[in-house]
């Protein structure tokens, strides 16, 4: 008789497992972009090919025509795109165009030029910006050429972030002033509205900013998405640039991040 009452109020262990299937695959639907700032197997920055952000806003320039040392504002919009992705077992790069500081020191008429974008296993984000000839092929076979792009100065972050953390070469880490490295000066929850391709909501966003005596140069970025505005500004002759993502278009899954380590 116990046994018969046990089996009632005890089902076996498979009708768990297959009531289970369904919040599991709802879980899967549901995370949000930003679930890769606290997940290993899970990448900063959505670098598939066909990945798209479209920036607009504006660059306030220097005419040398003018008579007037005040500044040109006029409006600006540039689209970045992932153009090319290479695996490797130990990081990704993806070939990009139309970063946004392609805008920097124009009237807001630029020709994209081609980045590189590398996210290593080790969650660190390198940028690079490529010569119109650049042999790719190099991506692929040369050891000694992907050094180079993996040095400490061209280190923009690694995640996950938090305030106060500092990225760049080891001198420049240890400056007291937090310039010459890129340094995340703000983590704060923002809400999400008006971006096409994002459902509105609010998310944990990450400002990062690199500062040197000339200019300076900041990077908002949410995880998943990548940077959701830029701004530069020089010190002396005018020159800024501030732009925000107004639609973002995924080329598809994000690469998964096989065997990366917290």
């Amino acid at each position: 008789m116990m046994a018969g009452i046990s089996r009632r109020i005890f089902p076996p262990l498979g009708f768990f497992l297959l009531a289970a299937i369904p919040f599991f695959l709802l879980s899967l639907h549901g995370a949000s972009p930003d679930a890769a700032q606290g997940d290993a197997n899970q990448m900063f920055l959505p670098l598939t090919p066909g990945t798209s952000w479209v920036y607009v806003g504006t660059v306030t320039w220097t005419d040398p025509e003018s008579d007037t040392v005040q500044g040109v504002t006029t409006k600006a919009s540039i689209t970045m795109k992932v153009e090319k992705v290479i695996q490797k077992p130990e990081l990704t790069l993806a070939v990009i165009s139309g970063y946004p500081g392609d805008l920097d020191w124009s009237n807001g008429q630029v020709e994209p030029k081609p980045s590189l974008l590398i996210e290593t296993r080790k969650h660190e984000v390198f940028l690079n910006s490529l010569p119109p000839d650049f042999d790719y092929a190099k991506l692929e076979k040369d050891a000694a050429q992907l050094d180079k792009l993996l040095a400490e100065d061209n280190l923009v972050f690694r995640w996950p972030l938090k305030q106060g953390m500092k990225f760049g070469d080891a001198e420049s880490v240890k400056r007291d002033d937090g310039m010459y490295c890129w340094t995340v000066v703000e983590q704060r929850h923002k809400k999400l509205d008006g971006i096409k391709g994002l459902p509105s909501r609010t998310a944990e966003v990450f400002l990062l900013r690199y500062t040197t005596n000339p200019d300076d140069t900041q990077l908002e970025l949410l995880p998943g998405v990548g940077i959701l505005s830029y701004e530069y500004h020089h010190h002396g002759t005018v020159a800024d640039t501030s732009v925000s993502l107004v639609e973002f278009h995924p080329g598809g899954p994000s690469p998964a991040a096989t065997g990366a380590s917290r």
